[in-house]
């Protein structure tokens, strides 16, 4: 059953693209088999069912944004985020479950969760805005057709406050487990260097805040989240000495 839901969601947000009515069918399908993935196989069992989960939101929120034609490439951009994570859980489904504790494996994995669901929104406005201003500098006549930039921080601000906080519990309560479960709080693990390196580079980004304009602002904050972005997706294909299907 959750195969074929995540094969419907594929569809449908594949659709969506193109076709903002798929997103909202595609993101109910993803979100349905995950929700009959973790009946089965327990809560937050492998990186299949993280990805089905986002997968969903970001498709639903993708719609709703696509409905404001202004912010309708941040809602394309959701899209294709929201497909390639699909697609991913299409391609690791069925996966085995982990061996962490419930408790921790509810609050790590629930904080990242919602880190990866806030900093999908919050970055991508962010290099929006930070384009679109280098745009406006350029060519201020734009800015009758161009998305408004108060719009667009108003969303990275939020989005990146909270993703940042639910990045920092979910990264302090793994390396409290791993010191305690391997004497170590880091090591050169795949997963755990490049969480570590995103969760430094969003440190900076927000530390020269106000300091960043343009293309460095954006590649900033687009380098921290393909950083996260790998430890879900690519770090667990790289062998890890967690003793988890999780993607981080």
């Amino acid at each position: 059953m959750t195969l074929a839901l995540a094969f419907l969601g594929v569809v449908g947000v594949a659709f969506g693209v193109f076709l903002p009515a798929g997103l909202s069918w595609g993101g109910a399908f993803l979100l349905l088999g995950a929700l009959f993935h973790a009946l089965a196989e327990g809560p937050f069992a492998g990186p299949a069912q993280v990805a089905l989960v986002l997968g969903g939101l970001l498709a639903l929120r993708g719609k709703t944004l696509w409905d404001r034609p202004r912010l309708r490439p941040l809602g394309r951009y959701l899209a294709f985020l929201a497909l390639l994570l699909a697609l991913f859980a299409l391609r690791s489904l069925p996966h085995p479950g982990g061996d962490l504790p419930l408790l921790l494996t509810l609050f790590h994995a629930g904080a990242f969760l919602v880190a990866y669901l806030a900093l999908s929104v919050g970055v991508g406005a962010g290099a929006m805005c930070a384009l679109q201003d280098l745009r406006l500098r350029l060519a201020p006549e734009r800015a009758v057709a161009a998305a408004p930039l108060w719009s667009l921080r108003r969303l990275e601000r939020g989005y990146l406050r909270v993703g940042y906080v639910a990045a920092t519990l979910g990264l302090a309560s793994g390396m409290a487990w791993a010191f305690g479960y391997f004497g170590s709080p880091l090591s050169p693990d795949p997963k755990e260097v490049s969480v570590v390196l995103g969760w430094l580079l969003l440190t900076l980004y927000f530390l020269l805040d106000e300091r960043l304009r343009g293309l460095l602002r954006a590649g900033l904050l687009l380098g921290a989240y393909a950083l996260f972005l790998f430890a879900l997706l690519g770090a667990p294909f790289l062998g890890s000495r967690h003793p988890s299907g999780l993607g981080f």
